[in-house]
């Protein structure tokens, strides 16, 4: 069986790899039909994409709509939590199913909802967008921050801030976010490159009117294969950056957390053949 291993993660990469790898070439290629290797290399599709007026106002766009996706949640749902677990702790529990039922609906089904409740209401269907993806967020946004929560065992926090005098607002902004800041940060990249990349709500509620960078892409797979290769492989660095800022915040939120339970040791003595030697333990 251990033989195996290693030419099934051989497969596994070329699996994964070649189609990465075939992309780069074919954006980065003048001509590729006849043979296993491009003809000629060049960088004219990203100059030509970079100086697009179309594709800056694009990514403008899913910035735009990132942006807002993301404040809108931060804003609304973390005061949310921490309400809940001060208050109504009891409501967790039911709150950690409910916030799952996002998987259960359908995008298109979502969109239908959204189309015959709010098409002649006057409501800017830029607001309904948001909204659902407020929605679709949602079970990220919950259970990242509330575990964030559990964590730092915000209950004991704040009794011990009161007890010391501290207002609620000083308990919120220098005790409860400083302490839940990293976890925040990686829900808020997961929640920016999702909404990002985000197509089919988008498209089906606004389609052209509001042309992110994946209705972009798409568009121009009809009309210029190497472009939309060189959209994806823009695309696809991107969201390695918001991989490894994921990554390296991650570990940091890990070796914060070590930190206090190597404090804990304390410093013994122990005399052993006249010579002092420091030993620590667990207490």
């Amino acid at each position: 069986m251990k033989r195996l291993v290693k030419p099934i993660l051989v497969c596994f990469a070329l699996y994964y790899f070649l189609p990465i790898i075939g992309t780069v070439l074919y954006a980065s290629s003048t001509k590729w039909s006849k043979s296993i290797l491009p003809q000629d290399l060049t960088l004219q599709w990203f100059r030509q994409l970079l100086s697009d007026s179309q594709f800056i106002a694009a990514v403008g766009r899913s910035l735009l709509l990132a942006v807002v996706v993301l404040l809108t949640i931060l804003i609304v749902m973390i005061p949310t939590i921490i309400w809940i677990h001060l208050y109504y702790p009891r409501l967790n529990q039911w709150l950690e199913k409910l916030v799952l039922l996002p998987y259960a609906l359908p995008g298109v089904i979502l969109v239908t909802a959204l189309l015959r409740t709010y098409a002649q209401t006057g409501i800017p269907m830029f607001v309904v967008l948001v909204g659902a993806l407020f929605i679709t967020a949602l079970p990220i946004v919950y259970l990242g921050i509330n575990n964030q929560m559990r964590l730092i065992n915000l209950k004991e926090l704040v009794d011990a801030a009161s007890t010391l005098g501290a207002p609620m607002s000083t308990i919120v902004f220098r005790v409860l976010f400083p302490n839940i800041r990293i976890g925040t940060t990686l829900v808020s990249l997961m929640i920016f490159s999702s909404v990002f990349g985000e197509y089919m709500l988008t498209n089906l509620l606004i389609g052209g009117r509001f042309q992110t960078v994946r209705i972009y892409m798409f568009r121009r797979m009809n009309e210029n294969g190497h472009l939309a290769s060189a959209v994806m492989v823009l695309y696809l660095l991107f969201m390695v950056g918001i991989a490894l800022a994921t990554f390296f915040l991650t570990n940091r939120q890990k070796l914060s957390l070590k930190q206090p339970v190597e404090a804990k040791k304390p410093k013994k003595e122990v005399i052993k053949g006249g010579v002092t030697e420091n030993v620590f333990r667990n207490t």
